[in-house]
């Protein structure tokens, strides 16, 4: 019976073992991705009124975007509208070229960090622009939340 009892701790703890070493695998593709993320939000009386990602997709795929170009991901209280009445975006005082909310399939987006279900995420292109990108998003009532991407 002790025999029988160890052997069955045994394999849980080898199994357990094999569990661990594959969880703690590195991913480098959300390293890098989480290298090139900014996280912010707009607050008033403790109470947030926007939360906003923004992921530069220039440095995270060199090759596949020429102007500066965005993921951004949006919550706020406008139906999750990246610009509306109250919200605009901009990158060093530059409008958007482009916005679409259709995400190329090479980027699995809802694999990097931040991801949340609550967002609406958009591919945001601006014209061409010197580092360091300096993105605003703004609120009429409310202030701003500032990224830099060097």
């Amino acid at each position: 019976m002790k025999k029988l009892l160890f052997l069955i701790i045994s394999a849980m703890i080898l199994f357990n073992g094999c569990a661990l070493k594959t969880a703690l695998k590195k991913d480098p593709l959300y390293e890098k991705t989480l290298k090139y993320t900014r996280r912010g939000q707009i607050v008033n009386s403790l109470e947030t009124k926007a939360l906003i990602d923004a992921i530069n997709l220039n440095d995270l795929y060199p090759k596949k975007f020429q102007n500066p170009t965005f993921l951004i991901g949006i919550y706020n209280n406008q139906n999750n509208a990246l610009e509306n009445k109250e919200f605009s975006i901009l990158l060093d005082s530059k409008k958007p070229l482009k916005t679409t909310t259709i995400i190329p399939g090479f980027i699995p987006y809802k694999n990097f960090p931040f991801y949340n279900t609550w967002m609406t995420y958009y591919i945001v292109t601006f014209p061409q622009t010197d580092k360091p990108y300096k993105l605003t998003y703004k609120s009429v009532h409310w202030g701003e939340v500032n990224f830099t991407f060097r």
